[in-house]
């Protein structure tokens, strides 16, 4: 290791990026899923930019990594939410 005193910016950088850490899309898509009212395609395109295909392949996605994926009709459309796991399973 150096002796060399850390220069304030190297300091600042470490601060700063220890504090604001970026949140993944995957892990914002979590977040909204998980909530109790789930979230529907419509609020993954608003929130996330997406067209319907991108937001439905997310979910895939979630899927596929081993998320237990609800889906219900609700009134603004198709809800999606993450559930635990069935005992069985």
């Amino acid at each position: 290791m150096s002796d060399k005193p850390k220069t304030e910016t190297q300091t600042s950088k470490a601060k700063t990026s220890m504090k604001s850490r970026r949140v993944s899309r995957s892990e914002q898509l979590r977040k909204l899923l998980r909530r109790k009212s789930g979230a529907t395609c419509a609020e993954l395109q608003e929130k996330f930019g997406w067209q319907p295909h991108t937001a439905r392949a997310a979910i895939s996605g979630l899927r596929k990594a081993g998320e237990c994926i609800e889906r219900s009709a609700g009134e603004g459309g198709t809800v999606y939410r993450i559930t635990e796991r069935p005992a069985n399973a």
